[in-house]
């Protein structure tokens, strides 16, 4: 089983999603999604839900950068006592940088070669 960290790193926010891999042919499976936002205009403050765990706009303090905003999202994956999936950093076995804008796909999708040519 592989586990996927999708990151969006803006100027202004930190944006996770985290996936386990599928069997061959399957879209991966979405376990939760973090985000650290007010770099540039603090508080910085996180969002945090996978299942019905649910953390809205906490204030997170020490938080200054981009660096900053990854380090304390790996901490709270690894410390989410209910994402089974992740105990250390070193679970986490595949990364990638999220295409925001993705033309005319409403959800997320993976980028496979007619994908890649479409946007």
């Amino acid at each position: 089983m592989a586990i996927i960290l999708s990151i969006n790193s803006g100027s202004s926010s930190v944006k996770v999603s985290i996936y386990k891999s599928a069997a061959h042919g399957h879209s991966p499976t979405q376990l939760a999604d973090a985000s650290i936002s007010g770099l540039t205009a603090p508080p910085a403050q996180l969002t945090y839900e996978r299942g019905a765990e649910k953390i809205k706009n906490q204030e997170v303090k020490g938080i200054k950068s981009n660096e900053d905003a990854c380090e304390y999202i790996l901490g709270h994956l690894v410390k989410d006592g209910g994402l089974f999936e992740i105990s250390s950093r070193d679970d986490i076995t595949h990364a990638c940088h999220r295409v925001v804008h993705g033309g005319d796909y409403p959800t997320a999708h993976v980028i496979d070669r007619d994908t890649f040519y479409h946007l």
